[in-house]
């Protein structure tokens, strides 16, 4: 069993954090199984109950821990990490990282939409728009509520089709469906899950997450699709990586 060092000039709840951390990381705690609780933690380690309690808060800060209200200290389920310096869609991502993309077609339907994302697409004011809401999944854990937003009729095999998007990748169907996404902005805000949010992700109401917004060009400039999404900052990362000039 790892032991704290009390010659070493690190703080023993950090000590006590790393090892924790470890188990984590190498499997010896399970997701969602239950941590020991404070009081074996203290006899275990020979530490403070005050050490614990800091030691345990920065994991749950990280990400690696969760509480429940009088249920005790549970592992996390691993985050998925996403490197944003290369575009890819979220389910090649998670079959890079040896996870099975999966999902929850919520609904699929004809809308006006708000003027700030029939701007953002350049739409005419007859063309409607195609509204698809998902939960995306990452073997079986929902990790991302995504609303996408795309020009009709342009988009109209889309629609006939958006039962695929359920299992599968949007951004493939658009391409079979005739209009492929070569260029991405995509802008990152910090923000909180919302109760719906919190429901349909299976989150503690106002969890911290990371708010997405992005909008995918055609070859010719054009917009083609505009998505807004919200990300547990338990379940999943964006890591960016930029080339200094």
């Amino acid at each position: 069993m790892p032991t704290l060092e009390r010659s070493n000039p690190l703080p023993l709840y950090y000590q006590l954090k790393e090892v924790l951390k470890q188990q984590i990381q190498a499997g010896h705690l399970a997701p969602h199984s239950a941590i020991p609780s404070e009081p074996e933690l203290v006899a275990q380690y020979h530490v403070s109950r005050a050490t614990v309690r800091q030691a345990l808060t920065e994991l749950v800060h990280e990400g690696l821990l969760y509480r429940q209200h009088g249920r005790g200290t549970f592992v996390c389920e691993p985050r998925v990490q996403q490197n944003v310096s290369e575009f890819t869609s979220l389910s090649e991502e998670l079959r890079k990282r040896g996870k099975r993309p999966g999902g929850l077609l919520l609904a699929n339907e004809l809308v006006r939409g708000s003027q700030e994302i029939r701007e953002r697409l350049c739409l005419s004011d007859e063309e409607q728009l195609v509204r698809l809401e998902r939960i995306r999944n990452a073997d079986g854990t929902p990790i991302a509520h995504e609303i996408d937003y795309l020009p009709y009729p342009r988009a109209a095999g889309v629609y006939q089709r958006a039962k695929e998007t359920a299992e599968g990748s949007l951004y493939n169907l658009m391409a079979k469906e005739g209009f492929h996404p070569r260029l991405v902005e995509q802008e990152f805000k910090a923000d909180s899950a919302s109760s719906r949010e919190a429901d349909l992700l299976r989150l503690v109401s106002n969890d911290a997450g990371m708010r997405l917004t992005c909008t995918a060009f055609d070859e010719t400039g054009t917009p083609i699709a505009y998505t807004e999404a919200f990300y547990p900052g338990s379940r999943y990362d964006f890591h960016l990586t930029l080339r200094v000039k």
